[in-house]
Order: structure tokens, then C-alpha cells, then sequence
């Protein structure tokens, strides 16, 4: 058989010598059996009884009307304190910040169209948002005012340099933090210097910082950026020596401050270059190694799509999660953080109209956005891998190819092939 792994509803089929492990990630069933499981056979239907080749979950089913907006995320300034070699932002210390006006005019509309039970809100970059902590005070000061019977979620990402009465306040209030950092000091300082003249070593901030919330015992995560320029098992070692708990792993994207191409591989003309499929997963398995000594977790989309399972790739490309950035535009994805980027015509779905306290929201955008779902994409819908991957991030295809409906082809083939090593890794660990 040429194939060698395939999926039936929601139940991977991957062939392991001369059997087969039936592994349905949803509902966390596993088993090993002897001959391929012909559809509409006796055996098939023996094992739908048990559980497995059931429809996938609804959450997974393309989005036919637009709802509402279930998370809202601000964009809140273009200012950052570094200056990081891959920043698809090209933030600057003197960027742009959004107005309170809009921030507070946003959350007041959000949670007037908001219709679930917790109030998901996340404070991002285009820039580094600490810099902009009066806002995020007021904006959770109006939450907490206005919230009635809901509960909230604060979340932010940051570059870990803010001051120590900065990490109290959020720790008080209890924010999911993630921290972008680097590993060991050499590769932070050489990927994410500080943008401050004569001081360009970022590491003993974070560092400092990081030490602070595990001495606290407070959870939060690590989001780490790598190139198989550097020893992959070295920087989980420092993590987990550190103490760091969540580390959450992803792959260079060649686009951003220092890179005026889109090159992957060893051969590209960047020194700190951006991995391929095969490259990235050998990295990546050895990462999942390394963590495994030191009780750590390993986060990827990935991993966390494939128990999951998405039929889009991300919220904000879907529209089903709000961004906004601090124009007070609405924006598909995080990257696409101000009118000037080039891609804005494409992500750009809508705007915040102060006069009448509303978004202007076009809904020819929107249902664009909906079709980019992995049972439509042209080279997804019949791919095992499509519930995991979803044809991969649409801004980066984008930028690959030009177009909103390629697939993200570095993201695809790691999917495909990590998926048969997670399935039968899952099987050798249990012992079936």
C-alpha cells in the first residue's frame, strides 16, 4: 500500500510494519490491529461501535454566517524597547500607540456583541505592550466594571523587560503571560537586542525576570523563536535549568526586520536562516526529548491541534477572533499590525468609527475569510493532516505565494510528517 497513513472522519490509520494503529485523537482512543480496516466491513463497523471514524467535532465545521467575535485581542502600540532581528512589526521606539479612546471604545463594543461565557482578552505586539500599561489598567479596570455574570481571561505577550512592579500587577490579576525569549545569552542578544543606544544585551533583563516568576511559582510560558542555526537541545537545557516549565517552540519565518526575502534552508543567503520540513522536525523531535528530562511541556500548534482538532488554522483569520490594531482597524492576523504593511488589503476587514461608538465591518471580507477552511483548500481536503494543519498560517502563505488561499507549505510538510511519528509514539508509550 503506497499510502501510509490516512484519516476516516476523525481516526488516523497509520501503517507500523505489518499492522496498522487506529488512533482517535479526540476522543483518546488507540489500538493496534493485524489488517486495514475496509470501509463498510464488519471489522469497520466493530470499530465505530467502540468508538472510532465518528463525524469530527463541530467546532471543526466550516463557519457558514458570522456569529460574533469570541476574544478580543489589542494591538496596542508600534513602539517597542528591542530591536529583534526577525521583527515582522519592524517596531521602532517611537511608534505609534493607540488611543484610550479606541481601546476602551473597542472592549465597550466587544462586550456588547459578545454572547459566550468568558471574556478572553489579550494585549499583543506591534510593538511591546508593557510600554503601554496605563491603558491595559484602564482597559481591565472597565472590564472588571462591566463584565456582569461573565469571566474574564487576561493574556498578554511581551518581551519579558518590564519592571518589577509591572509583573506584580499582572500576577495580581492573574494574566496569562507568555515571554518571547531566545535561549542562553548569546543567541538572546544576537536575535533580540535592545534597541537602546550603548546597551544592547536583552538577556540578564528577561532572565532576571523569568527567575522572579518561578521563584513566585506563577505558571507562564516561554515562546521561543528558533533557527537550526543553533543547537536546539542546548536552549531547552537553559530553559529547563532555569526552571521554566511551558516552552512553547516555533520555527524562524524569514520575513521581518533583517529579511527582505523569503528563503528557507541552509542555503538561503541568511546566517540565522529559517529551517525546512525535514530539518525542523528532526529539531523538533529532539526538543521533545530534551523537555521530557526536565518535566518540561513542549507547545506547538501542532501538538495542541492534533488532540483538538481546527478547521481553520487560527481565530483571526477566520474572523472569529477580534484584532485590533492601534488604528482602530480591524486585522486577520497579528502580523498585520498598520496600514503600511503591504498585505493590509488582504487582512484589513473593517474599522472603528469613534463618532458612533461601532465597527464598520465588511462582511464580503469576512465570508472570504471563511472559505479558507482545510475541507475547501485545493491540496487540504483530502489530506490526512487537515484537521492538525489547516493548510497552515494564512499570512505566511501570503507571503510565500501571494495568495490568501496557498497553502503554507514549510507548516504542511512538518504537519505531515510529525503526525505518524506523534501516533505512534502515543502507541509505543502505552504499551499496545
Amino acid at each position: 500500500m503506497k499510502n501510509k497513513t490516512f484519516l476516516e472522519k476523525d481516526t488516523f490509520i497509520v501503517r507500523d510494519g505489518e499492522t496498522y494503529i487506529i488512533y482517535a485523537p479526540f476522543r483518546g482512543l488507540i489500538t493496534r490491529i493485524n489488517e486495514f480496516p475496509k470501509k463498510n466491513s464488519l471489522f469497520y463497523y466493530q470499530l465505530i461501535d467502540v468508538g472510532f471514524f465518528r463525524e469530527p467535532p463541530k467546532s471543526i465545521k466550516r463557519d457558514v454566517e458570522w456569529r460574533d467575535f469570541r476574544s478580543l485581542t489589542l494591538l496596542l502600540t508600534r513602539a517597542c524597547n528591542m530591536s529583534c532581528i526577525y521583527c515582522y512589526a519592524k517596531a521602532t521606539s517611537n511608534g505609534e500607540r493607540m488611543p484610550l479612546k479606541i481601546a476602551l471604545g473597542t472592549v465597550e463594543w466587544f462586550l456588547k456583541q459578545f454572547i459566550g461565557e468568558t471574556i478572553r482578552i489579550t494585549f499583543h505586539g506591534g510593538g511591546e505592550p508593557t510600554l503601554e500599561i496605563k491603558t491595559i489598567k484602564r482597559v481591565v479596570e472597565y472590564i472588571e466594571r462591566h463584565k456582569r455574570d461573565k469571566k474574564t481571561t487576561y493574556l498578554i505577550t511581551t518581551n519579558g523587560t518590564a519592571k518589577r512592579e509591572i509583573w506584580d500587577w499582572l500576577v495580581n490579576y492573574q494574566f496569562g503571560i507568555s515571554i518571547s525569549m531566545d535561549g542562553p545569552p548569546d543567541i538572546q542578544n544576537r536575535n533580540r537586542p535592545l534597541a537602546v543606544l550603548g546597551q544592547k544585551n536583552s538577556s540578564q533583563i528577561v532572565e532576571r525576570n523569568l527567575k522572579f516568576l518561578i521563584t513566585r511559582e506563577y505558571p507562564f510560558s516561554v515562546r521561543l523563536t528558533f533557527s537550526p542555526t543553533d543547537d536546539i537541545t542546548r536552549i531547552v537545557k537553559y530553559f529547563g535549568e532555569l526552571g521554566v516549565k511551558t516552552l512553547h517552540l516555533e520555527p524562524l519565518f524569514p520575513y521581518g526586520r533583517e529579511y527582505k526575502s523569503v528563503e528557507f534552508g541552509g542555503k538561503s543567503r541568511y546566517k540565522i536562516y529559517s529551517p525546512q520540513g525535514e530539518e525542523l522536525l528532526k529539531n523538533f523531535w529532539q526538543a521533545l526529548e530534551m523537555a521530557r528530562k526536565y518535566g518540561m511541556k513542549i507547545r506547538n500548534g501542532h501538538i495542541s491541534y492534533f488532540t483538538k482538532g481546527i478547521g481553520y488554522f487560527c481565530g483571526a483569520a477566520s474572523a472569529r477572533s477580534m484584532i485590533v490594531n492601534h488604528e482602530g482597524k480591524l486585522t486577520g492576523c497579528l502580523e498585520v499590525v498598520d496600514s503600511l504593511d503591504l498585505d493590509a488589503n488582504i487582512f484589513n476587514f473593517g474599522y472603528y468609527v469613534p463618532e458612533e461608538k461601532r465597527f464598520e465591518i465588511d462582511f464580503s471580507k469576512v465570508k472570504i475569510m471563511q472559505e479558507r477552511h482545510a475541507d475547501a483548500l485545493s491540496g487540504c481536503n483530502l489530506c490526512y493532516a487537515r484537521y492538525t494543519c489547516a493548510g497552515g498560517c494564512a499570512v505566511k502563505a501570503v507571503r510565500e505565494s501571494n495568495n490568501f488561499f496557498a497553502r503554507d507549505l514549510l507548516y504542511c510538510a512538518f504537519t505531515k510528517n510529525l503526525i505518524p511519528l506523534l501516533v505512534k509514539h502515543i502507541v509505543n508509550t502505552t504499551g499496545i
